[in-house]
């Protein structure tokens, strides 16, 4: 976390001092799944798929202008992940198991992307980025309909509990994201976050993937057309 604030603090000195940053809210509505590696010893898993649950996120940016076209970006928002999954394994005749897990995830997160924007400031422009969010866990749940045969006798159980310490706090995935800014400063985009931090404590890996739809507006100082042409970074059109 420490290494996106110091990233933050670069590209706000690299920033042009005359040109004037933007910022504003944004939110997110999407899907959200992990990629689920079971260990393969000592336990043999006869089955393990994994299914989306609906995710978001809500928060702001700030829209540093690096040159024409390139900006840096970097917000602090609030968002939820999580995964459906079932596993089952088998140990020996006498021990079996099989698990129905939905777990939902709150994250604290600080993306940061290097953004291309087509056109000029204050007309409509394509958007396209990359960059890498990092996140730390806050919170959330762990709903587990549990069956399991020992001996012979089988037994049912179900549980809802915090999941903040059976995994890894921090989280990091890397982002892709296009999209739309309107004139008047609203925009659109489509967004990708793959997760390649491992969150498991234990044998088996788990890494979060994110994808959804998320608005947004850009207030500032000539970031929309109804600011005065002296105030945009753009005064001319592409040639």
């Amino acid at each position: 976390m420490r290494y996106a604030c110091f990233l933050l603090i670069f590209l706000f000195l690299a920033a042009p001092v005359h040109a004037q940053f933007g910022y504003g809210p944004e939110i997110g509505i999407g899907m959200s799944r992990m990629y689920f590696a079971p260990p393969i010893y000592p336990i043999d898993y006869t089955e393990a798929t994994t299914g989306a649950v609906a995710s978001g996120k809500i928060g702001g940016l700030i829209d540093f202008p690096l040159s024409k076209h390139f900006y840096a970006q970097a917000g602090i928002s609030f968002a939820r992940e999580g995964v459906v999954r079932s596993f089952s394994y088998y140990l020996s005749d006498s021990f079996n198991e099989s698990v129905n897990q939905t777990l939902y995830l709150n994250y604290f997160q600080v993306p940061v992307s290097l953004i291309f924007k087509t056109g000029v400031q204050g007309k409509g422009r394509l958007i396209f980025g990359v960059g890498a969010n990092p996140a730390y866990l806050i919170g959330g749940r762990n709903k587990l309909q549990d069956n399991q045969v020992f001996k012979g006798v089988g037994t049912d159980t179900t549980s809802n509990t915090l999941v903040v310490s059976a995994l890894n706090r921090f989280d990091i995935g890397v982002t892709l994201t296009a999209g739309y800014e309107l004139r008047s400063g609203l925009f659109i985009r489509a967004y990708y976050t793959d997760g390649v931090n491992d969150l498991s404590m234990n044998t088996e890996i788990d890494k979060n993937r994110m994808w959804g739809l998320a608005a947004g507006y850009i207030f500032g100082k000539g970031r929309n057309a109804n600011k005065d042409d002296e105030g945009l970074i753009d005064k001319t059109t592409d040639q």
